[in-house]
């Protein structure tokens, strides 16, 4: 049996306590592994403007590991909070967001109107709010035209000739005995010959 991979597991069981890890059959060195992830994804998202330094040393000091591990957890992380399929500029989109939603609660508190409008117009323009939404195609839909071989000449507008096969033949059969093999020889062609038509060039 395949082993599962950590992220896979994260997707499915990050905020499952303990005794529901443990019944389901999830080694113990992955349930502390799933605990700190749990920890440091719930920080990371309430607090994107955090750089990963400070993650990686929040994760060697709470938990006793090792940077390079410390970093893969990171990876971890930066995959639950982004798509899985392309977390790392999800992520980066995430954390843009959250900097922009956080310029404008500051402005908000500051009472500063022109520095609310332009955080809302820089957070409405990345999110691209201001155009309309693509309509997806339906390629789906789409069917194929299907094309048949046929000797009828009438499906591009020609009028047939009647018995057009029988003529064909009668017309190789009359011009095929009229042509006879005649016999050759090659012509040898003195170099001298040639050389005098250099001078015509």
């Amino acid at each position: 049996m395949r082993k599962e991979k950590t992220i896979d597991i994260c997707h499915r069981h990050l905020f499952d306590d303990v005794d529901t890890l443990k019944k389901i059959g999830i080694p113990p060195q992955i349930i502390e592994r799933i605990k700190r992830i749990r920890s440091i994804y719930t920080i990371w998202n309430d607090y994107p403007t955090k750089k990963d330094k400070e993650m990686r040393d929040k994760l060697t000091s709470m938990f006793n590991i090792s940077m390079s591990e410390a970093y893969e957890d990171i990876r971890i992380i930066k995959q639950l909070l982004g798509d899985f399929n392309n977390a790392t500029k999800a992520f980066h989109r995430f954390r843009a967001n959250a900097m922009f939603l956080e310029a404008f609660e500051l402005a908000r508190i500051k009472k500063n109107p022109i520095a609310e409008v332009m955080a809302g117009d820089k957070y409405a323009k990345y999110n691209q709010l201001d155009k309309e939404d693509s309509l997806e195609f339906p390629w789906e839909d789409i069917m194929p035209q299907n094309y048949e071989p046929t000797s009828d000449p009438t499906v591009i507008g020609i009028k047939p000739i009647a018995n057009i096969q029988e003529k064909i033949a009668a017309m190789k059969q009359k011009y095929m005995t009229d042509i006879e093999d005649v016999d050759y020889e090659d012509i040898g062609i003195n170099p001298s010959l040639l050389e005098n038509t250099k001078d015509y060039e």
